[in-house]
């Protein structure tokens, strides 16, 4: 997209007015310095016409008769551009600067009456002393071209009843640790890499990508023994920590005011039985019995209650000794 068209798309898409006419937006380039005419401006408009309809299969610029011309849809609807938005704004290990940066790349195409249609949240704010980005490309790009990386990874200390990042002594050579990228995943909101680093000979390690600092590329050292594991077990193997192999039916004893999250953690797939005073008994076949089932068993506290399997009960209920034990002095 040439200048001038540019220059005319962004008049257009910053408009105000429910349509811009081609003397409006004629008034509005000589205003910036810009000499044109209006069959320079129907010229360029035909030019993005021809421009988007490869990629949205569409005119994106649409002239109303009399009115003049208006963006007939915006390239994503409201709803896809609230979604991307709001998983820039609440992503945890968005630093405030990468924020605002991939937020305005992503509103360069959006209307102005789209974004006054949006809902802009502010969460607090967020000092990271890393860009996720930077950690991203360097790492992907490693992981393309094969090449090994040098990076610190952080660990904490208390200064002045505060904490402070410190470069963890645990690497390859002290504060260094040295790895060959293989792959990346995401897991609770994190991005990981798996590597693998010789200290650990025969096995793979994964890094979260958020305490990873100064991640440099070398030109040597990198060691591809991918062949030896089966890559996406081996992710499943360590990322899963919240996954367990072990599968059994569970029966659950709860209200029915707690139905609708019944069916968001384990779908519709349940069988029913009303009990009494509209209590319910449902019954879910091949449920993982893990860590984060019995997390999230706990963190419903009295709202639900476990009927089966019997193991599942009894360790539930070791966990709340345990805790009633670790307080019992506070009561």
């Amino acid at each position: 997209m040439g200048k001038r068209m540019y220059d005319i798309f962004m008049i257009i898409l910053q408009s105000q007015k429910e349509a811009i006419t081609a003397q409006e937006i004629l008034e509005q380039l000589q205003s910036k310095g810009i000499q044109m005419n209006i069959k320079t401006i129907y010229s360029c408009i035909q030019q993005i016409n021809d421009f988007f309809k490869g990629w949205i299969q569409r005119d994106f610029i649409v002239s109303y008769h009399r009115l003049g011309f208006k963006i007939n849809e915006d390239l994503l609807n409201d709803g896809e551009m609230q979604f991307l938005l709001d998983q820039i704004a609440f992503h945890q290990d968005l630093n405030n600067e990468d924020q605002q940066i991939l937020r305005q790349k992503l509103l360069r195409f959006s209307s102005f009456h789209q974004q006054n249609r949006l809902l802009v949240f502010q969460p607090s704010q967020r000092q990271h002393s890393f860009s996720l980005f930077v950690n991203l490309s360097v790492i992907m790009k490693a992981i393309e071209q094969q090449k090994a990386i040098s990076f610190q990874y952080i660990d904490y200390e208390i200064q002045d009843h505060e904490l402070i990042e410190v470069p963890s002594k645990r690497g390859n050579k002290d504060d260094q640790y040295i790895v060959s990228p293989y792959s990346l995943t995401s897991q609770n909101n994190h991005y990981y890499m798996i590597a693998y680093n010789d200290k650990h000979p025969g096995q793979l390690t994964n890094y979260r990508i958020d305490r990873m600092r100064m991640i440099q590329t070398l030109n040597k050292g990198y060691i591809n023994i991918q062949e030896q594991f089966d890559m996406q077990k081996e992710i499943e193997k360590m990322m899963n920590m919240f996954i367990s192999h072990h599968h059994d039916t569970l029966q659950i004893e709860c209200h029915q005011r707690q139905l609708r999250e019944m069916v968001s953690r384990f779908g519709q797939d349940m069988k029913v039985q009303k009990l009494y005073q509209d209590h319910l008994l449902l019954t879910i076949e091949d449920v993982s019995i893990s860590e984060g089932l019995i997390g999230w068993i706990m963190m419903m506290q009295t709202q639900i209650k476990v009927i089966s399997p019997q193991y599942l009960c009894d360790e539930i209920k070791d966990r709340i000794k345990a805790m009633h034990k670790l307080y019992q002095d506070m009561l």
